[in-house]
């Protein structure tokens, strides 16, 4: 016994001091099929990609239901507003980060080499990366309220990154697209791995510009008069002599045709029976029904694109039980691997135009530019849409634009007996879908249309104002966290507590 314990204390103690030893392991633990450098053109398609497929119910489908688009068949918690903490990691680790990277990478002159001028003129690499990164954050402001942004993705030397407030986020964002928009030269070859525009850079140019008109006249609450940030910053972008998105041609989409694993559209992994169009925006293009929370008595031929079948209700929305109707969001043109999404419509550039008219910040004519954001709309889902597959409920391919003038002139007749700012918000709405995200943002910001709150509701029976921040913050990020929660009004971590632009 003594011999083996003496033994065992011998390798005891060797086995201690050979573990304080600086000790070479060679490359075992290297990953040999990693990347070896940074490759901008990878990492601009991959975050751009991941943006695009995002899916599932906090990253895609919630805010369709705050909106009332559709209804909950089965597990109806969202619809009802459920109050538990939501996530932002697929924005920050696999978008934001990424970008950040193309652009720290690209800001280096000892990385570009020829191999990298390969794809596309650094500053266009740069510029499409810069703005790419505003539009991403912007929907995680719009989301939460205050979040991290400054400090955000500087990797592990800031472990906890203060919370910007919403207002220094907006105007960084805005300010960042200017300069990517003035960076970029459309003379020079664009960058390899844009997935939107395949890169041309003239068309990145609108698409700066008509991301400014939407982000500054989300701040109308705040800035209302026309002398103020909000509309300076419109004006200088409408004026801007690279242009905004007027055309079709210029619009911004995601193209899933012929996908690869992974890339196919978001919507497509979800279970479609499980949802259903609201009865309130059915009976809304509809243009009748008691469910309408519209102005509108006009039928909006859109409807035949936006569903499986356009002469039929959907469900009323906000019920914990099912309720009857039939009608289901077009699973040819939207609930479909291969089905193209927008990201900027000419239509909304218009009706955005339409709302800043409206409201004094320009001297534009308000009902060429609500006309131009309907028939837009229904240009665009001609071509993009239908003319990809027709389908048998719309007579021939010129019924959608040849219609348009027709509902576009009664809509200016509603305007004119109800409000025009009511009008050019339901405009929106309707043209928007099924981008519930930026309805949703547009909802809170007017009001429009009046919706009803959920009947089964799971909150104090409102309509959720923003999503409550990921559970880890509070224990991970604290002070920080605190700070976020405290420029909420009211200050609590709720659903219905009001974002800074909102307030």
């Amino acid at each position: 016994m003594k011999v083996l314990k003496k033994i065992i204390l011998f390798v005891t103690i060797a086995l201690s001091v050979g573990a304080c030893k600086n000790v070479d392991f060679g490359d075992i633990n290297k990953n040999t099929n990693g990347p070896t450098s940074t490759d901008p053109q990878t990492l601009l398609t991959a975050a751009m990609v991941n943006y695009a497929t995002l899916t599932g119910r906090e990253y895609l489908i919630r805010p369709t239901l705050y909106v009332q688009y559709q209804t909950q068949n089965v597990y109806t918690d969202e619809m009802r507003y459920n109050e538990v903490a939501s996530v932002w990691g697929q924005y920050y680790a696999n978008e934001l980060s990424e970008l950040q990277e193309v652009i720290n990478f690209l800001d280096n002159p000892d990385n570009i080499t020829p191999i990298i001028l390969t794809k596309g003129a650094v500053e266009n690499q740069k510029g499409v990366a810069m703005i790419f990164q505003a539009v991403i954050m912007k929907r995680v402001t719009d989301l939460f309220g205050n979040v991290p942004y400054s400090e955000a993705i500087k990797g592990l030397s800031v472990l906890t990154p203060k919370y910007d407030s919403q207002e220094d986020i907006y105007k960084g964002i805005i300010n960042q697209v200017k300069q990517a928009r003035d960076l970029m030269d459309d003379g020079l070859a664009g960058p390899v791995g844009d997935i939107v525009y395949n890169g041309d850079v003239t068309k990145w140019k609108k698409f700066a510009n008509s991301f400014i008109l939407e982000a500054s006249l989300q701040l109308s609450k705040k800035y209302p008069g026309a002398n103020e940030y909000a509309a300076t910053e419109f004006n200088a972008a409408l004026n801007d002599v690279n242009g905004v998105i007027e055309s079709i041609n210029d619009e911004a989409w995601f193209s899933f045709y012929n996908p690869s694993p992974g890339q196919n559209n978001p919507w497509s992994r979800n279970r479609a029976k499980d949802y259903n169009l609201s009865k309130e925006f059915t009976d809304a293009l509809h243009g009748s029904g008691s469910l309408n929370p519209t102005s509108n008595h006009t039928p909006d031929y859109r409807l035949k694109v936006y569903s499986t079948d356009w002469t039929a209700d959907g469900r009323p929305y906000g019920y914990d039980a099912v309720q009857s109707g039939d009608a289901q969001m077009d699973k040819v043109y939207y609930w479909n691997t291969s089905a193209s999404l927008p990201l900027m419509t000419a239509s909304y550039t218009y009706l955005n135009r339409a709302d800043a008219a409206n409201i004094g910040w320009t001297t534009e004519n308000v009902d060429d530019m609500l006309t131009q954001g309907i028939i837009k709309s229904y240009e665009s889902l001609n071509e993009y849409k239908y003319k990809v597959k027709p389908d048998p409920q719309i007579a021939d391919e010129n019924e959608l634009p040849n219609y348009a003038p027709i509902y576009a002139a009664a809509r200016l007749v509603d305007a004119s007996n109800t409000s025009y700012a009511q009008v050019i918000a339901e405009e929106k709405w309707v043209s928007l879908f099924p981008q519930g995200f930026k309805a949703w943002a547009e909802w809170r910001r007017t009001g429009y249309p009046q919706l009803t709150p959920a009947h089964d509701y799971l909150n104090n029976g409102q309509i959720p104002r923003r999503y409550i921040y990921p559970s880890d913050e509070s224990s991970l990020n604290g002070d920080n966290y605190n700070q976020g929660v405290n420029a909420l009004v009211p200050p609590v971590d709720s659903n219905t507590s009001k974002v800074w632009w909102d307030q």
